[in-house]
């Protein structure tokens, strides 16, 4: 099963009772903001963005290097943004923590 971005803003939207354009709005927002801070990520500090509870982006700078095989190239520096979801989170999403299971 796959839930896109417009699923989302759909069941936001008829959940919350809020007009679809201003889910939209929030969203876009929230997207610009959090690729600013992604973007300036540095050599000397690593960027966090807790998006919610249990789920986060770490954004790390990877400098220029070379590779040296039979030809010499060279990467450019990035940055890489890898996704983390917190153990609880896994954990509660698989029912470790379910009330009627502790009784």
């Amino acid at each position: 099963m796959t839930i896109t971005q417009e699923n989302l803003l759909q069941q936001i939207a008829g959940t919350g009772d809020v007009n679809i354009a201003t889910v939209r709005r929030v969203f876009k927002t929230a997207e610009d903001v959090i690729f600013h801070h992604l973007s300036s990520t540095t050599s000397q500090e690593n960027t966090i963005v807790k998006v919610m509870d249990g789920l986060s982006l770490e954004g790390s700078f990877i400098p220029e290097k070379e590779i040296h095989t039979y030809d010499h190239i060279t990467c450019k520096p990035r940055i890489r943004v890898r996704p983390k979801v917190t153990r609880y989170y896994n954990r509660k999403l698989n029912g470790y923590f379910d009330d009627s299971a502790a009784e």
